[in-house]
This record gives C-alpha cells, structure tokens and sequence, in this order.
C-alpha cells in the first residue's frame, strides 16, 4: 500500500468516525422525548451529560437554576423541535423562574433565569436560539400577566362615557 493510499484510508476512517459520532449524538438527544410530561429534575437527574453541559453553561448559576425546578415544577413539553423544562419558586419576591430549552436537531442547550422583570440567557450558541424558546418566554411572560417591555408606559385606557 502506497503512503498515499495509507493517508486516504486514514482520512476516510477519521470522517467515518466523525459522522457516526455526530448521528450518536443527535439520535441519543432524540431519545430525550422520553421524558415529555415527567418533571425537569428526572430528566437531570438521569442524563448526566446535559446535568454537566448546563453546570458549564450556568456556572454560579447553576444551583439557582436547579433550585428554580425543583419548586413547582412543570411537566417537561415539546415545543417544536425543543423540549422545554420549567420551574418557579412560587411565593417568592420576584416569583423566580427557569426555564431550559434544549434544541433536539441543533444540540445546543439555552436557559432563562427570570426575576422581577429581568431574564438572564445563557446559550451554547447565543446567536442562535430557536424561536419556539423565545416564543415560549414571551408567552410566559404574556400569561403571568407581565409587560413585554416594562420600561415603556402602557397608553392610558379610553374613558367610558
């Protein structure tokens, strides 16, 4: 076999290996449909590779974060292409919520620490979070009754004659 040959063989096996890890790693996030309508901590709790990817993601953050979801927690949904993980600390100053987004086709993790009216995103591919996570944090934000844009004034109502 000619040195040539040998370097083909080589970079055929090294793109071989790449392809069938990257269709390993789409296919096993797919297997997080599983958990449609357990709680957020089970899922966790079970997949240690997002547990790590979103202590990495968070840092600091992290335990408010887990702490969030392990209070009054929301089944998980499926929003799209995104599997959606929700909690809040009800009763609490600022009502503080988190919610995870992970991208089933993209791989790639986002999550919204909201409080008061702040909301804190941390993304593993911040230019491009899908819109079925941002659609679901407007309207969570829409149903809890909050302003879009609570630094704009709301138009006065019209007066009932």
């Amino acid at each position: 076999m000619t040195r040539f040959q040998l370097c083909f063989l080589c970079c055929v096996c090294f793109l071989c290996s790449v392809v069938s890890a990257s269709a390993q790693q789409s296919s096993s996030l797919q297997s997080l449909k599983q958990y449609i309508g357990q709680m957020p901590l089970d899922l966790l709790n079970q997949e240690t590779k997002i547990n790590e990817r979103l202590t990495k993601l968070l840092g600091k953050e992290f335990n408010n974060m887990k702490d969030r979801l392990n209070n009054n927690p929301v089944p998980i949904q499926l929003v799209g292409d995104v599997l959606i993980l929700q909690g809040e600390k009800a009763f609490s100053v600022g009502n503080p919520k988190a919610i995870i987004g992970i991208g089933l086709s993209s791989n790639k993790i986002h999550c919204a620490l909201v409080d008061h009216n702040s909301r804190n995103i941390f993304s593993e591919e911040p230019q491009k979070i899908p819109n079925e996570f941002n659609s679901y944090m407007v309207k969570k934000d829409i149903s809890d009754g909050k302003k879009k844009n609570p630094k704009k004034e709301d138009p006065p109502a019209p007066e009932k004659q």
